[in-house]
């Protein structure tokens, strides 16, 4: 039987490139390419030939396409069914297809949970970047690299909000220059002049009490969306996404509040710090059940940050270790794909 490998649909012009990282682990377990590309929200199409297929991932923008094509013989591990669709995957169609491509491996409580409830077999698995140290390793270097990506922040447009930037920009011009130099024109901070300080600023307010100017000024920022006019293809996707995972093999630390950041350092063994907002909605939150006990944590609560690790601000010679947590699902994630791909 072939091999198929889970691609994206873009969405008002933009990808995720977590998305493709994620496709990345489950590609590591084919013993040649895979041979055909199924789009993620679209999989109920495929007419070719019968193929395997790793089903890991958010489930799905599309929720009427589901479920998939009976030429696709499913792996389920580390899958996700978001609170939004969840009527869809529910459904007494989707239940008999979900029992008999049991046992469900489940990225997050809240999906397990979802499909305990309805009888079917489910286990919490993590997610499958957690593989992707059969792939990537941290790497000592002198490179001494930082990276904050894709951070959250809350930026106020009310006219009070606007004047504290105002002050903070002031007050501290030299580091939020840097880093509106460094996000300016990307899709997390998509414009420049004025409001890319502005936004800057923000930035600078929410993590200043936990991040040395030091660092601001010399971090790399990265962002994990990218515009889809940028990439021709499928494959120059894939290659950005193994470009940006070589990256991270070579930080000192990282910075993020993107799960497909997170998990790839942890797999690799770069250490990493996750940023995680506790008032997120349900539609958001319900992805991180079981994962954030794996991080080292930096919790925002009503606009402060909280930190389960930390005892004086990040600077450029901080050195910590991850928790190893993850490790046993690592393990076994990396024992049921190779079982799939090999039988």
């Amino acid at each position: 039987m072939e091999n198929g490998l889970l691609v994206y649909t873009p969405l008002n012009g933009k990808f995720n490139i977590g998305d493709y990282i994620q496709s990345l682990a489950a590609k590591q377990f084919f013993q040649t390419p895979p041979k055909y590309y199924i789009d993620r929200d679209h999989t109920n199409e495929y007419k070719g030939e019968p193929v395997n297929l790793i089903m890991n991932g958010w489930y799905s923008h599309s929720p009427q396409n589901w479920p998939p094509s009976e030429q696709i013989n499913p792996l389920f591990v580390a899958f996700h069914i978001n609170e939004t669709v969840k009527k869809f995957f529910l459904s007494e169609e989707s239940i008999s297809y979900l029992k008999k491509h049991e046992p469900i491996g489940c990225r997050d409580y809240n999906t397990l949970n979802m499909l305990l409830e309805k009888g079917i077999d489910a286990y919490f698995s993590g997610c499958l970047t957690l593989t992707l140290g059969l792939t990537y390793r941290h790497v000592e270097n002198k490179e001494n690299n930082i990276y904050i990506v894709d951070p959250f922040f809350d930026f106020k447009t009310k006219p009070q909000a606007l004047f504290s930037y105002m002050q903070t920009l002031i007050s501290h011009y030299t580091v939020i220059k840097s880093i509106a130099n460094k996000v300016k024109n990307s899709v997390l901070v998509p414009f420049s002049g004025l409001k890319a300080l502005l936004v800057s600023a923000a930035i600078y307010q929410q993590y200043s009490s936990v991040i040395s100017d030091e660092v601001f000024i010399k971090a790399q920022f990265v962002c994990q969306e990218f515009f889809s006019k940028d990439y021709a293809n499928d494959d120059e996707k894939f290659k950005k996404a193994d470009e940006i995972l070589k990256k991270y093999e070579r930080a000192q630390y990282v910075i993020t509040s993107r799960i497909h950041c997170a998990l790839p350092c942890l797999a690799m063994g770069t250490p990493v710090i996750f940023v995680n907002k506790s008032e997120d909605t349900i539609l958001s939150s319900c992805r991180f059940g079981g994962i954030l006990d794996f991080f080292n944590l930096l919790t925002i609560n009503k606009g402060k940050i909280l930190s389960n690790f930390l005892e004086e601000k990040l600077t450029c010679n901080t050195h910590f270790k991850n928790k190893e947590l993850h490790k046993t699902y690592q393990e076994e994630l990396i024992k049921r794909c190779r079982e799939f791909t090999t039988k």
